[in-house]
Order: C-alpha cells, then structure tokens, then sequence
C-alpha cells in the first residue's frame, strides 16, 4: 500500500480523505456486503426454518443494490480512491443488469426442484457465494487498477468454483476441479503478463499518462506477448477460445439457477475489462488481429461444437463459447457505434439467458431431466411455455421479431460501416465468418422447438400441467424480447447517453 501511495505522491491523510468520500459512491457494493454478513449470520443463529428469511435478506438485499444504482445515474465520470475505481453510468447500467440477473436467480431456484431450494435456501453458503459473485462483478465493471482486476477477477472467479463444487456429488466435484484447474493456470498466465506491464511501465494504473507512455515506448514484439498474457484470465472468464474448455461440464453439472448467472454475468463483466484495456492501449498497438481470430475462433468453435450436443444446458454452454466472439465484435471495430452495439448485445444476450434457463428449469421440474430429447411433446402438451421457448430460441439465433435480431443487426452494422471507414480485410474476414456462424446456430437453436411442437409426447407417465406461476414469470422475462424487437428506439436512446470514456 505504501509503494502504491508513494508511486502516485499520495500522502496517507489524503488517501484516506479520498477513500471516506469514494465510499459515498459505493451503495450498491456496500449492500452486498451486509446482505452477505447478514446472511451468515441468519444462517448461524437459526436451526430451521431459514428458507423465507433467506431469500427475503437475498432478495432485498439484490433490489436495493438495483436502486442505489440507479439513484446514482449520472453521465459525467467519477474517480474513486485516487482513480483506482471509475464509475460511470456504463458500469452503472451493468450493475443494475447484473443485480436483476442476481433476482432472477433466486426466482429460478425458487420454483425449481425440491432438491435446488434444499441447496439455495436451507444454508446460506450458495446465497452467500452469489452475493460474493456479484461483488466481484461489481468491481470488475469500475477497476482502473490492475491489481484490483485481479482481485475482482478472482473473488468473482473463487465464489465460481465453489458453487460449481459445493455439493459432494461425483459430477459436481469433477466439473469444480476442471473449472478451478483452468482458472488457476488462467489467473497464473494473467498475472505474469500484468508483471510484464508493470515491468514496461512502473504503474498499475491503466489510465495513467505513465502507462500510455510506456507501453508506446517498448517494442512491439515483448508488447504482444505481455498483453496476449494479460488477456488470458479476460478470456477465460468471457468464456471465449481458447479458455472456453471448463464450459460445458461446468453448465451440465451445476444447478440451473447458478448456470444462469454463470452464463451473463462474468461474462458481461471480464468484457468491460477487455473493453477498458483495448481503449487505454496506445493506437500504435493493433488489438484487431488478436480480438478476431479470437471472435472467429469462439464464433466457430461453439456453434459446431453446438451442433451435436443431446443436453440443453451443454447446447447452452457451447452457445455462449459462440456469443462471447459475437459481444467481442463490437470492441473490435473500436467506434462509438461498436460500443453502444457491444452494450445493447449483452444487456440483450443476459435476458435471452435468463429466460432460457427459467424455461429449461421448469421443464427440467417437470421430465426431470435437461436432455433435449426429454423436451417431446412437451409443446403440445404446454403450449404457452413451449411458445415462450421458441421465442427464445429465436432470439438466441437472432431472428426476428426478437431483440436478438436487433442486437446481430447492430452488430454488423457496427463492424460493417467500420470496414467502410478503416478498410482492414480482418474486419471483412469477421463479417464472413459472423454471418457464417449465424446460420449455423440455426440448426442447433431450433432443436428445441422442433423436441417440443414435432415429436410426440413420451407416454412415461409424467405430469406436464404447468404452474400459473412459472407462465406469468417466463412472460415478463420473454416480454422485453419482443418489446425491444418493436421499440428497440427506447434502448437506443439510453445507449445515447452512456459514457463510455473511463
């Protein structure tokens, strides 16, 4: 602490003045905090009974978090702690995202499977390893520091491998021992590759004038291999090639509700890091070779590995492999119109997500199982959820009258009119490669709808009545999709106004 202060000629009487007025700004984070004390506590002073009492702190706890931040809306920047946090409203726009994803999940659990409340609200370490994963989340959405995007990285990372693992079931266990193997190594690769930077520049801090100068001093070969290093524990938590491995097995494993915020939230947070090292990088470097054969590669990888899969959570898994190339598109083409298309796909891609699991948790309550050829007749015979699936679907492809389709579209106009503009064949390459894989995803997505509305309904004696619950929830999720494909203006003109100058 000393050596930071001293680097940036701060004294300790100042830093501490800077960090009592920067916890003003930290509401949401600081309500984390207390509902995860308070859930530890809940836990350990009552024996039972402790499910309501679980998810009403949880619940109120994620909602506030919402509020605070939207009370702190605001388009100019503020620097915290001596600039070692930025906020923002691009990172407080995600942190309502991320906090309405943390409600879904509780929703999700709550009308799962006997055994998934058991897990969520008979002990308090799942809530509390949520409420900790939001946290680091968070924290990734503000850090300027480098050592403070490990330290997020990893409280996000850590809160992971133990939801993954937590009970002592054989697959779990295997599916948490993969996760935590490549994350270590992922973390160890990132780390190096920051030491390397602060070899090159003498500061952690990414917006510093020392940081920018450095790095355009160093030569360029040393430079790729620090920041190709660097980028390591970015791309395994976006889930992107080739740190896309733990995937799968980690998605099959684990409870549908936790799967759900695995697949969104990291995800949304690693990429503003990625976003924020891209935009404080020197011109002189050229992230567009690197970040494409990343995104074609991801795009690519996940959409064929897609295609054979019998499991609906390891389809999504393979589909998120192929989302992360799409969501790195828009940094990639390094215009404002890239970034308020990057930020429309993810707020877009969490709701799909969300909504796509609740559906497969409900049907999983009723057939017992996520395989897809467990999901026959199951449209027939639930016709309202079956529709609302296959509006999902939809939207994952990008079809319209979806949101999804908004979002590509978006997408490849952004990459499009920068091609125009910079004239670089990678760009081309991506817009091939994009639209490519977009036809793909077709064969894999509408699976689902072909299981539920084409194939008959397995007479094994289960009961396919649905619960007026469930349908209203799966509604007010499916909704925004359409709504957006419709008045998709309404969020245009809130990507108007987010600044995304860190």
């Amino acid at each position: 602490m000393r050596a930071v202060l001293a680097q940036q000629n701060i004294s300790l009487t100042n830093f501490l003045n800077q960090v009592a007025e920067g916890l003003g700004y930290l509401q949401p984070e600081i309500t984390l905090v207390a509902t995860l004390i308070l859930l530890l506590l809940f836990d350990l002073i009552f024996k039972k009974n402790k499910a309501f009492g679980f998810t009403a702190i949880a619940s109120i706890g994620f909602a506030l978090v919402g509020v605070l931040a939207l009370l702190q809306w605001s388009s100019e920047t503020v620097s915290l702690f001596g600039g070692m946090l930025s906020l923002t409203n691009f990172s407080l726009l995600l942190k309502v995202a991320f906090s309405f994803g943390g409600l879904v999940t509780l929703l999700i659990a709550w009308r799962g499977k006997d055994e998934i409340k058991a897990e969520f609200f008979k002990s308090g370490e799942t809530l509390i390893m949520l409420a900790a994963l939001l946290l680091g989340a968070f924290f990734m959405t503000m850090t300027m520091n480098l050592l403070l995007v490990y330290v997020s990285i990893e409280l996000v990372s850590i809160a992971s491998y133990i939801l993954t693992g937590l009970t002592g079931d054989r697959k779990r266990s295997e599916a948490g021992i993969k996760y935590l193997i490549f994350g270590a190594a992922s973390s160890a690769i990132m780390l190096y590759g920051m030491s390397w930077l602060y070899g090159f520049t003498g500061t952690l801090q990414l917006d510093s004038d020392s940081f920018y100068a450095g790095l355009t001093a160093v030569p360029m070969l040393p430079l790729i291999i620090a920041m190709v290093l660097t980028l390591a524990g970015f791309l395994f938590k976006l889930g992107a090639f080739p740190l896309h491995i733990w995937s799968p097995d980690v998605y099959e494993a684990t409870p549908t509700p936790t799967v759900a915020m695995f697949s969104a939230i990291p995800k949304l947070a690693a990429l503003t890091i990625v976003f924020r090292l891209v935009q404080l990088t020197p011109d002189t470097f050229d992230w567009v070779p690197i970040l494409t054969i990343v995104a074609i590669a991801s795009m690519t990888v996940g959409n064929f590995s897609a295609l054979w899969q019998k499991d609906a959570k390891r389809m999504l898994a393979y589909s998120s492999i192929a989302h992360a190339g799409f969501l790195l598109v828009g940094i990639i083409t390094h215009s404002e119109t890239g970034n308020e298309a990057m930020l429309f796909y993810g707020l877009v891609y969490l709701i799909m997500n969300f909504a796509a699991f609740f559906l497969i948790n409900q049907f999983e309550s009723i057939t017992g199982s996520t395989k897809i050829d467990s999901l026959k007749g199951l449209g027939r015979s639930m016709p309202f959820a079956g529709v609302l699936m296959v509006l999902v679907m939809v939207s994952l492809t990008g079809l319209p009258p979806t949101a999804g389709f908004n979002a590509k579209l978006y997408i490849f106009s952004a990459l499009w009119e920068a091609f125009g503009q910079q004239e670089n064949s990678w760009l081309l390459w991506l817009f091939i490669f994009g639209l490519f894989n977009t036809v793909v995803s077709l064969f894999y997505y509408l699976k689902i709808p072909y299981m539920l509305f084409f194939k008959e309904l397995q007479p094994n004696g289960i009961q396919t009545k649905g619960r007026s619950a469930d349908y209203i929830i799966g509604t007010l999720l499916v909704l925004p999709l359409l709504l957006l494909f419709f008045r998709s203006d309404w969020f245009v003109d809130l990507m108007n106004t987010i600044n995304f100058v860190f």
